[in-house]
């Protein structure tokens, strides 16, 4: 045994050396998050050899119905060999299974999670000057030209922030997961005031970012996120909520006249007219073929034929809606077990924070959720579980929900 302790003590030190890497790569580029989520696999891969057994995930019933609809939607799809090659997205689904088998405890989740929020909130900072001044550090750094959009309302305002990500658009989205952290922690109950004032601080900091990114679905998700808040944390968070709310209003209109114009176009249907023309594709793909879809990874090869009725959609990568996209590449058998799944990972980490009785990780855990839940929300009007840079962070979140239930029942 004790020729064991050295090896185990420095297995240890690099458990969590990579940990802490992957959660420090959240809102990150996406060559740092796999280059991350790479070295975790493979670690995870020694230590399931080192203990010769299988982790048990409680979700291990709605994983596999899901990749079952997905071999029967491949095998009676147009072009089966096509649609397997799609597959090899799927491999950041590993970081699921990565993070709840070799996270330790509530303590380190609750670590973890801090260095995730930390990064966040520098790059949200990063992300405000980006705005300001055209910074465009990811271009910068490897010697190309900056690809910034500037507001396009006529004026000289700034620019769309994107962090260091590829477009606003994800940028958005995976920030959405710090934000629902920080919210729920910032308003937890038996914070120290430095620490509250420290949360608040990395909150505005977020929204201002979110706001410059000029991205209107993540707007409203994070909306309903709040609302969703009050609900669960009962009367005595409502007028934290409404507090929350006048603050986000108060940023929003001093945000600048691009900012609140790209608000109202929410309301207008001419300027919305192009995501109409996706979903009106993508419906006439699904008539095509309803019941098990074109196959996963099949679809950019039959998309033309259909986009080519609405000269009007504004783009053609994706349907522009999680579930919309599920039931063209599944049909309506892979949207119905993508639903279970998803349902059931919501009903799981509803049912991981009511067991939760200790503050911050209690917190914590309604943020993981809401995180979520939001993530649901804005996938109504994004196809984001497609986004490798958001995908990456929801399955994450995913294998911390699944750990924090297994550990709070032992």
């Amino acid at each position: 045994m004790s020729a064991l302790m050295p090896l185990q003590r420095w297995d240890d030190v690099l458990r969590v050396g990579l940990l802490v890497l992957f959660f420090a790569t959240w809102n990150l580029p996406i060559a740092f998050q796999q280059t991350a989520l790479g070295c975790l696999l493979a670690f995870l891969g020694y230590t399931l050899w080192r203990t010769r057994a299988l982790p048990r995930t409680p979700l291990w019933w709605p994983f596999f119905v899901f990749f079952a609809a997905l071999l029967v939607s491949t095998v009676l799809s147009p072009d089966p060999l096509q649609s397997f090659i799609g597959y090899r997205k799927m491999w950041l689904m590993g970081g699921c299974l990565a993070v709840f088998v070799l996270v330790r405890s509530g303590r380190e989740v609750e670590k973890l999670l801090t260095v995730a929020l930390w990064v966040a909130g520098a790059v949200a900072v990063y992300s405000i000057v980006q705005h300001f001044t055209g910074l465009d550090l990811a271009k910068t750094l490897v010697g190309k030209e900056s690809n910034l959009d500037p507001f396009w309302f006529g004026r000289q305002e700034g620019y769309r922030v994107k962090g260091l990500h590829p477009s606003g658009i994800t940028y958005a989205h995976a920030l959405l997961f710090p934000l629902c952290l920080i919210t729920a922690w910032g308003l937890a109950p038996g914070l120290l005031k430095t620490q509250r004032l420290l949360l608040v601080g990395g909150w505005v900091c977020m929204l201002l970012a979110l706001f410059f990114s000029l991205t209107r679905g993540v707007w409203v998700a994070y909306g309903v996120v709040l609302v969703v808040y009050g609900l669960v944390r009962g009367r005595r968070a409502v007028l934290a909520v409404v507090g929350g709310v006048a603050v986000c209003g108060l940023l929003f209109v001093s945000a600048g006249q691009g900012v609140r114009e790209r608000g109202r176009s929410i309301f207008d249907v001419e300027a919305n007219i192009g995501r109409s023309q996706i979903w009106l594709a993508n419906i006439d793909m699904i008539k095509e073929r309803p019941l098990t879809g074109w196959g996963f990874g099949n679809y950019k090869q039959f998309r033309a034929a259909f986009y080519q009725r609405y000269p009007q959609a504004d783009t053609d990568a994706h349907a522009h809606n999680n579930f919309l996209q599920m039931w063209v590449d599944t049909g309506l058998l892979g949207l119905a077990a993508f639903l279970f799944l998803v349902g059931s990972i919501i009903v799981t980490g509803w049912r991981v924070y009511a067991r939760q009785r200790t503050e911050p990780l209690k917190s914590l855990t309604l943020g993981c959720w809401l995180g979520l839940v939001g993530f649901l929300i804005g996938g109504l009007t994004q196809y984001n579980w497609g986004d490798a840079e958001v995908a990456l962070v929801w399955w994450a979140t995913v294998g911390l929900m699944m750990h924090l239930g297994q550990w709070t029942e032992e």
